[in-house]
């Protein structure tokens, strides 16, 4: 009786042994069978993101036309504060200019490489083969036109475009964002047969040709740049502001680039730097003027993109209207029309 005893204690040992390795196996099982699913939702939650971002909208429509493209993003000070440096919103996918699939991506805080406090960052997504000449814009601050060629897709735009703060409707609690798309080429590539197809914009050179006519007799340019006391403290030196694209007395996208509190060649505290840009062989006669202080005029010819003016141009609070918290800077100009037409062939 007592080795049946022995037998039947050892036999339920083993049997108790074996249930508790079983009860640690599904144990195990239960944890990665949960792990698994915090995965898949995870997973599910990231594809609805893509899905969202993949909606194209403007699909359908005339976008042949469409040039100029806002988004407002509401709510913002709540979507602020829930982001860090280097973290973004994107938009929906959109079309304009017959591309589809673009898209803007913005850092209200700013990404990694921004180096300025406060500043945030603007990119324009393009799908790969698309060449373009764009102006960002975040609010009322633009941007000088950029250039970019897109070999594959991938985001081009500026870390340090601007303060946010300045820029954001606080009666809405929104910033409104966008682009103008300027000219556009695009490449399709027919790789079968070694075929590549090149679109460019028809309606957009006629605008700017019209442009030119309208504003010919223009000999006058006016910039307005309202809250330039905030504009003041929050563009540090060596940052500057840029006017819209525009035409006058015969020459196409001229273009004011302005630094409130100097560029880094400018040697004089408090004075700002204003500068022009025209296309490469415009000829003029100019007169700059920031306020009531006017500078020329000078003969200069534009050989490159680089602008023509001055680092240390005037003291900006001397010029400043109190009224209504303005600075006005501008050109007067003529232009030097050539006696000569050159040809080659």
């Amino acid at each position: 009786e007592a080795s049946a005893a022995a037998a039947l204690a050892k036999k339920l040992e083993a049997l108790e042994q074996s249930l508790q390795k079983q009860e640690e196996q599904h144990a195990s099982e239960l944890k990665s069978c949960r792990d698994e699913l915090s995965d898949l939702h995870k997973l599910v939650l990231d594809l609805e993101s893509q899905t969202s971002r993949l909606e194209v909208v403007g699909r359908g429509g005339p976008d042949q036309f469409v040039r100029r493209v806002e988004w407002t993003i509401s709510e913002f000070s709540q979507k602020e504060q829930a982001l860090s440096k280097g973290e973004s919103i994107w938009s929906p996918k959109f079309r304009a200019a017959g591309l589809d699939g673009l898209q803007l991506e913005f850092f209200p805080k700013g990404r990694e490489k921004t180096t300025f406090e406060g500043f945030c960052s603007l990119f324009l997504w393009c799908p790969s083969g698309t060449k373009i000449r764009y102006q960002l814009w975040v609010g009322n601050f633009l941007r000088a036109p950029d250039e970019d060629e897109y070999t594959d897709r991938i985001g081009h735009g500026h870390s340090n475009f601007c303060p946010a703060s300045t820029e954001v409707n606080r009666q809405t609690d929104s910033i409104c964002v966008g682009v103008d798309l300027l000219e556009v080429q695009s490449v399709e590539e027919i790789s079968s047969s070694g075929l590549r197809l090149i679109s460019k914009s028809l309606e957009s050179m006629v605008s700017r040709e019209v442009e030119v006519i309208r504003n010919g007799q223009v000999t006058r340019a006016v910039w307005k740049i309202r809250k330039i006391s905030e504009m003041l403290k929050q563009l540090p030196r060596g940052a500057s502001m840029w006017s819209p694209l525009f035409t006058a007395a015969g020459i196409r996208e001229i273009l004011l680039e302005f630094y409130p509190n100097g560029s880094t060649n400018t040697t004089k505290d408090g004075y700002c730097a204003f500068y022009i840009r025209c296309p490469e062989g415009v000829s003029m006669v100019v007169t700059l003027f920031v306020g009531k202080s006017k500078k020329g005029p000078i003969k200069t010819t534009f050989d490159s993109l680089t602008g023509k003016g001055l680092p240390d141009y005037c003291s900006v609070q001397d010029e400043i209207n109190m009224d209504d918290d303005s600075l006005e800077v501008g050109i007067e100009l003529k232009n030097q029309q050539s006696s000569t037409l050159s040809m080659e062939s």
